[in-house]
Parts: structure tokens; C-alpha cells; sequence
């Protein structure tokens, strides 16, 4: 009966991850027929798509013939490829850190020459604290080369991409890991980004690395006494870097209803063994614990750098996410709005009163949800061209169209081929950890809703969509057990 519940909770979860990412693209592209440019650039991706489906079963025979050498090997080979193919962009493009990029910089100056960091605007945003910090260390060990961010940037692509490797391997098998490790390694968005100083890649490296340690101690078929025991440290673990992301973009929130949706909902058959539950429960306490800790240190450490308490109420952003003239993107009338309370008080005082601003544009009567909803959605998941758009000072006109043309044929044939996994995760379900992936990207994509929005705040769900992707190669995993047994 548990099982079966089950299912029906995991059925309604894809449902709503499809719809989501069904409506995202629809009206990133056919809801924007006045640039006809995303309709053919989804066509395009749709033909690549139609190809593959109409010639996939000789694809899989292909693939079937195929020798891969091993799980390590394979993952050395994917990793080197990445490794490559990142370094040569970043080092053949570079550019000058600006807005909120350079703000990031010169902060991590300042923590690496141990001089005071800007606490007007730092108080207002501490996450930036968060990822500057990250590379201000790395700028006391390694100089202070303009090079030293993108390089950063490409070692936590290569680490990122080995996670959804591993977490592949160990949800579906070889062949599918294989791919997912393959499609991260060419995302031409993510290329762009990675000449940036910007903290998302960093973020999103943490988060997976999160559901790494979460699989390891929860998707174990061995003795429930040896999973005991490794729920202890793994979860100490997950907890301190569910404190990393959120000291770096307040996101743990979203990663903690999951965990608890994900325990009590979608489990399967081990929602009936008491064993789980003991497993889970140290694994919980130990991530609460953990959790808590490095959230004191961290603290302290904000408060060394900053000299006064932080809002722990993203206020403003709430503000910007609600602005109909701006429909839901930055706004300078709003940051002047936070900036003038910003002056009167403390940052505290200013996000309160961005809250009763909130209040005020609730109930100004000038709401209108549907079209804010719909056109926050479009404007984060209707295309990947975020990467050409901050690059281009740097490149030709044509060289932008080009960029953008690419980077939105590529995520549209992956948001395809993550709805094919998801259709197939419907059709099938598994009882894994697995879900984390479709449940962490909803949770985003709802809370985006209502905070501010952007098109590069859906770099850490590529990652998401590849993983569910690789659901829709299963059936070519299927006579392969023995490869996953042994990852």
C-alpha cells in the first residue's frame, strides 16, 4: 500500500517538474513570436531531437556495441575531456569583471589583502561574503591573476561533472552517465560563464556534491548496520555543505524540503522498514547538527567582515520579484528604494522595511499574477542565452547571435530530452535518491516565482535537467546491471 502511495506521489512530482519545464520553453519561445529567432532555434533542436528518437534504436545498437572501458577509466577520459575543453575557453576568452561580478572581485581582494570589505552593500547581501571569501583564500595561495577565477570556475565544472557522473552510474548505469557527463562538458552556457567571476559555479559544484554524500549514505543495498554508520559522517558532511551553499546563494531551504518531501513521500517500499527510518534519523540529525555548527562559525565569520547583524529576510528581493513594470527582473527605481532605507539604519532596518513595501505593493491593486508568473518563467526557463548576453562587450554582433543561437539549440534539446527522462521515470518509477534532482529544480523554479529573476539564476538546474535526461537512456543500461553493482 506504502508502495503504491508512493508512486502516486512520485508521478505527481514529474507531473508537475513536466509542466514546468513544458511551459518554461513554450513561452520562452512561442510565447515570444515577436523574436522568431527562439522559435527556429527550438525547431532546430526539435529536428536533433526527432533524429535521434526516429534512429534510436539503431543508436542503441550502436551503443551496445560499444566498449566502454570501465567505469574509472571512462570517468578519467570525461574528465580530462572537460578539463581541456574548459581550460582552452577560458584562456582564449577573458573578461573584465563588471556590476555584480566585479563586486564579487573586489571583495575577495579585500579578504585576500585582509583590508576592510564594502559592509553597506555586503550587509544587504551577505551571500556575496559567501563566494568571496571562496576566492579571496585561493588569492592568498595562488596570487591575484585575473586568470585565477576562470580557472577556479573550470576545476569546479570538471568536480561538478563528476558528480553527475557518479550519481548517473550509481541511478542508472555506464552508457547514461557516460552521456550526462559528456552533455555537461559541452553546455556552451556554461563555457561562457566560466570566463566570469561569478558564484554559481561554485554553488551549484556544492550541491551536487551534497546529493553525492546524500546517495552514498541512503541508496546502499548493504547491511543496514554499515549504513548506520556511514549515515554519521556522510551526513555530517551534507550538512556542512548545505551550509556552504547557502553562505554562498541562500538556497539550503529549498534543499531541505526536499530531503524531508523525498524521505516521507517518495521511498517506495522502505517507507514500511523501520531500518530506514533509523538510518535516516542519524543521517537527519546528523545534517541538523552539522548544519547548525558551521552556521555559528559562519556567523562569526560574516560578522568579522561585516560589523553588524544580516536579515535573515530576502525582503528586497521579494520586492524586485513582485515589480510589474520590470516584471519581476532587477529594477534600479528598487534598488534605490533599499539603498535610501540602507542610509537611515542598519540592514536589518532597510530589509524590514522593504518587507512593509512588500505589503504595499500586494495591495496596491496593480498585481497581476498571471502575467508576472508566466513572464518570470519564460524569462528563467525559456532559453540558456544568459552566458552571450553578459559576454557581449567581448564579442561581434555576430559572434553574439552565434553564441546565443547555440546555447539555446543545446538547452532545449537537453530540456527535450529531460522531459523523455522524466516520461520514463513516470512510466517506471525508481526508489532512489534519484529525486532530489526533479525536486530541487521545482523548488527553484517556484521560488524564483517570487524573488527576483534572471536567466543565469538556472545555472544550477543544467546539472538537474542532464541528470534526469539520462533517465531516458535506462533501457540501454538495462543489460548492463553488473557495471552500476560495482559503481
Amino acid at each position: 500500500m506504502l508502495e503504491k502511495t508512493s508512486k502516486i506521489f512520485i508521478r505527481i512530482m514529474l507531473g508537475i517538474y513536466m509542466l514546468l519545464l513544458s511551459l518554461g520553453f513554450l513561452l520562452g519561445t512561442f510565447g515570444k513570436l515577436d523574436s522568431p529567432s527562439y522559435i527556429l532555434e527550438f525547431l532546430a533542436a526539435g529536428a536533433l531531437f526527432l533524429c535521434l528518437w526516429v534512429f534510436r534504436a539503431k543508436l542503441k545498437k550502436l551503443l551496445g556495441g560499444v566498449h566502454l572501458p570501465g567505469a574509472f577509466v571512462t570517468g578519467l577520459i570525461l574528465s580530462l575531456f572537460c578539463l581541456l575543453l574548459n581550460l582552452a575557453w577560458v584562456f582564449s576568452f577573458q573578461i573584465e569583471p563588471t556590476v555584480d561580478f566585479k563586486t564579487f572581485y573586489d571583495t575577495a581582494l579585500a579578504i585576500a589583502r585582509n583590508e576592510r570589505v564594502d559592509m553597506l552593500y555586503l550587509g544587504l547581501f551577505p551571500h556575496i561574503l559567501g563566494y568571496s571569501t571562496f576566492l579571496g583564500l585561493m588569492m592568498r595561495l595562488f596570487g591575484e591573476s585575473a586568470i585565477l577565477a576562470p580557472v577556479l570556475n573550470v576545476v569546479l565544472t570538471v568536480i561538478s561533472g563528476l558528480c553527475i557522473y557518479i550519481l548517473s552510474l550509481r541511478w542508472i548505469g555506464l552508457r547514461a552517465a557516460t552521456a550526462a557527463f559528456f552533455l555537461w562538458s559541452l553546455c556552451p552556457s556554461k563555457l561562457m560563464y566560466n570566463s566570469m567571476v561569478m558564484s554559481e559555479p561554485l554553488y551549484t559544484c556544492l550541491i551536487l556534491l551534497a546529493l553525492l554524500l546524500m546517495s552514498l549514505a541512503l541508496d546502499r543495498d548493504s547491511r543496514w548496520w554499515l549504513r548506520l554508520l556511514a549515515a554519521l559522517p556522510l551526513g555530517l558532511g551534507f550538512g556542512a555543505l548545505l551550509l556552504a551553499v547557502n553562505a554562498t546563494r541562500p538556497l539550503a531551504l529549498i534543499l531541505f524540503v526536499a530531503f524531508f518531501l523525498w524521505a516521507f513521500l517518495l521511498r517506495g517500499r522502505k517507507l514500511k522498514e523501520l531500518r530506514s527510518y533509523l538510518v535516516l534519523a542519524v543521517f537527519a540529525l546528523a545534517m541538523f547538527g552539522s548544519y547548525s555548527r558551521c552556521d555559528y562559525q559562519w556567523f562569526r565569520w560574516e560578522y568579522l567582515h561585516i560589523f553588524q547583524e544580516t536579515s535573515d529576510i530576502p525582503a528586497y528581493n521579494i520586492y524586485v520579484g513582485l515589480n510589474m513594470d520590470s516584471l519581476g527582473s532587477y529594477s534600479e527605481e528598487d534598488m534605490e528604494t533599499l539603498m535610501n532605507y540602507r542610509y537611515q539604519g542598519s540592514a536589518v532596518y532597510a530589509q524590514e522595511q522593504m518587507l512593509k513595501e512588500v505589503e504595499k505593493r500586494l495591495n496596491s491593486g496593480e498585481m497581476d499574477f498571471p502575467k508576472l508568473f508566466s513572464a518570470k518563467l519564460a524569462k528563467l526557463m525559456g532559453n540558456d542565452e544568459g552566458g552571450a548576453f553578459y559576454a557581449q562587450a567581448e564579442l561581434s554582433p555576430l559572434a553574439f547571435k552565434l553564441s546565443s543561437a547555440i546555447s539555446n539549440v543545446f538547452y532545449y534539446f537537453v530540456v527535450l530530452l529531460s522531459l523523455c527522462g522524466a516520461a520514463a521515470l513516470f512510466r517506471d518509477p525508481v526508489f532512489s535518491t534519484a529525486y532530489m534532482a526533479p525536486l530541487y529544480s521545482i523548488g527553484l523554479i517556484l521560488a524564483h516565482l517570487i524573488v527576483e529573476v534572471s536567466g543565469r539564476y538556472k545555472y544550477s538546474l543544467i546539472p538537474m535537467l542532464i541528470i534526469v535526461a539520462a533517465f531516458a537512456l535506462r533501457s540501454a543500461d538495462r543489460n548492463n546491471a553488473a557495471e552500476t553493482e560495482k559503481a
